[in-house]
């Protein structure tokens, strides 16, 4: 993957956007956002995902074609 591209970062319950994306930096064992708290934003949905034990290469194997990931 190039260096330039982004993974973004979507609700996996209701499929909203969560408003944040990740920038890879090519490195597949690099941790990424360790200790972020991350929550949806929709009146409906009210999940609170933290990204633990999650590197650059499980985020570039969880990202669908449109390079979106579903927490």
């Amino acid at each position: 993957m190039e260096e330039s591209q982004q993974i973004e970062f979507y609700c996996r319950n209701c499929k909203k956007s969560l408003k944040m994306s990740y920038t890879l930096s090519g490195n597949a064992d690099m941790l990424v956002m360790s200790g972020i708290t991350m929550r949806c934003h929709t009146h409906k949905c009210v999940r609170v995902m933290e990204m633990r034990h999650y590197t650059e290469g499980r985020l570039v194997s969880m990202a669908d074609r449109f390079n979106k990931v579903y927490l």
